[in-house]
């Protein structure tokens, strides 16, 4: 498992060395680094996650910061470079690649070709559809997020698309009618990760 962290220590606490295994031998591939995508991957990390390829093409910027996994001090700067030093304070050890790019159907297969997972973290909907045009007949794990803006109901849910894909959200919600807030955006990230990790321990 190469060097141990100071995270390592501490989550062999509450994990076997087979379970700290399994998660360190998993590859990661996010595909959007928002509110989405930096959450997950920091819940991901914390958890045990040691690999990662990130991808995105934007720039920090103040309305990100209600929700996403960024600082101030890290206005104007790439989200995929800021991700990963905010990653890498987590635990100093882990192994993240990131491509400073769009994803498109003929660049993602390059991207994630080394990827054992594949979390959409896209926020159009034209993002979001090329992904799981792609990869839904894909025999890797594939979840996607749909709905979570605003606060309050509609609840979160995940839905079984087949066996290794999976739907997060409210299935309603759109920023462009409600607010995106960190709650929300959030617990939708959150249930992504819980459905990686859930895939690679078990229930």
């Amino acid at each position: 498992m190469g060097t141990h962290s100071v995270l390592q220590a501490g989550l062999a606490r509450y994990l076997t060395p087979e379970q700290m295994q399994k998660l360190a031998s998993v590859t990661v591939g996010i595909a959007g680094c928002g509110g989405l995508g930096s959450n997950s991957a920091f819940m991901l990390a914390r958890s045990g996650i040691r690999n990662f390829v990130i991808v995105d093409y934007d720039v920090v910027d103040s309305s990100n910061l209600n929700r996403q996994f960024f600082f101030e001090d890290q206005l104007g700067l790439a989200k995929v470079e800021v991700c990963r030093a905010n990653l890498l304070r987590i635990d100093n050890t882990l192994t993240i690649t990131t491509h400073n790019a769009r994803i498109t159907p003929h660049t993602a297969p390059q991207y994630f070709a080394g990827c054992d997972i594949i979390l959409e973290a896209l926020d159009s909907v034209d993002g979001k559809k090329m992904m799981a045009e792609l990869y839904l007949s894909d025999s890797r794990l594939f979840v996607s997020a749909s709905g979570m803006a605003g606060w309050g109901e509609p609840y979160m849910q995940k839905r079984k698309i087949r066996d290794d894909a999976v739907l997060v959200g409210d299935f309603t919600t759109d920023i462009a009618d409600h607010p995106p807030m960190a709650p929300k955006v959030l617990m939708a990230a959150a249930m992504q990760a819980d459905v990686v990790l859930t895939h690679i321990l078990g229930k």
